[in-house]
């Protein structure tokens, strides 16, 4: 709820025109944090007059007396100068000396500037987040819970997909927002006026890694052989290492592992989902795997894959058969 309230600030902010001398946006979804950034940037700065208006330091190569002096410029034929500051590290430990400056600076920018920091790992304790805080404003985007994805996925359609076939197109793609996006302009151009059926998704759709992972596993629990190792056989096409894929395979069984010890427990799919962190259609997928193993046979296959890539790791064996070696052992 705090975050929706802040997030709604800065809608009125730039709905307004009315801007704060300071913001910090930051959190796990780099896709809002960049979107809002954009939002501000548009509205702050004339279409054409970027050159002379806008000010962006990215990265840690910047001082925090650069920062300040580009703060301080007045803004040309604007009402204001945006300055743009991403992944600077400050604020973290490591930068103190410009960490004390802005978090000095910010309590006077000028009427005539907005800073804004973006991307930032952040430690509530720091001086310059706490600066800010008092003076500004601070926004944490953190990843949609399930409904919301679903309808932003809806509305991202143009309401041409259903709430079960958006989940379905979600549980494929996964639920980076860039690669949703990326994925539904691809969907979009090849359904046209269409309403998007689960037919179009599978045949216009590029499956992420940790789908065909969980595909592969399910293959696995479902003693199809072939199937599990025509799967590992695309990934390593799409330039998937072994090695990478072996953590996949293992994640994938810790997950199951994690469900069904807790399935026994008698917690409820909700339940599950908030103890472990993940989104409910996730936990659904791997109570339904689970199925196919037993509690043993689930611990041993994280063990396996732990030695597997030790292994692979000390040359003992050659990574992408040490992967065959797993497929093949659980799924005969």
């Amino acid at each position: 709820m705090w975050e929706v309230i802040f997030l709604q600030n800065l809608d009125n902010d730039i709905k307004s025109g009315s801007f704060k001398r300071v913001y910090l946006i930051y959190g796990e979804e780099s896709f809002l944090v960049k979107e809002y950034e954009n939002k501000l940037k548009e509205s702050i700065i004339p279409a054409g007059a970027e050159t002379m208006n806008l000010s962006v330091f990215d990265g840690k190569g910047f001082s925090g007396k650069e920062i300040s002096e580009a703060i301080d410029t007045m803004p040309f034929f604007s009402e204001y100068r945006l300055v743009i500051v991403r992944d600077s590290g400050l604020f973290t430990i490591g930068r103190k000396d410009d960490t004390d400056l802005l978090a000095e600076y910010v309590k006077s920018i000028p009427d005539t500037s907005v800073l804004v920091f973006c991307n930032e790992k952040v430690d509530k304790r720091n001086a310059l987040y706490k600066a800010v805080k008092k003076n500004g404003y601070v926004c944490e985007i953190n990843m949609l819970k399930e409904k919301e994805l679903t309808n932003w996925v809806i509305k991202l359609s143009g309401n041409k997909i259903s709430a079960s076939d958006s989940e379905y197109f979600i549980k494929n793609i996964g639920v980076s927002m860039v690669a949703l996006k990326e994925e539904m302009i691809k969907l979009l151009n090849y359904t046209g006026d269409k309403k998007i059926t689960r037919e179009d998704i599978d045949i216009a759709c590029t499956k992420s890694v940790e789908s065909n992972i969980f595909d592969m596993v399910g293959a696995i629990g479902g003693k199809n052989t072939e199937l599990a190792l025509d799967i590992y056989g695309n990934l390593l096409n799409m330039k998937e290492s072994p090695l990478g894929i072996l953590k996949m395979i293992a994640r994938q069984f810790k997950m199951i592992l994690e469900c069904k010890y807790l399935l026994r427990k008698k917690y409820t799919k909700q339940q599950i989902a908030y103890e472990l962190g993940l989104r409910e259609f996730i936990v659904a997928g791997c109570i339904n795997q689970s199925r196919n193993f037993t509690l043993g046979s689930l611990m041993k296959a994280v063990e396996d894959c732990a030695k597997c890539d030790i292994d692979i790791k000390r040359g003992l064996i050659q990574d992408k058969l040490g992967v065959e070696i797993i497929i093949l052992k659980y799924a005969k």
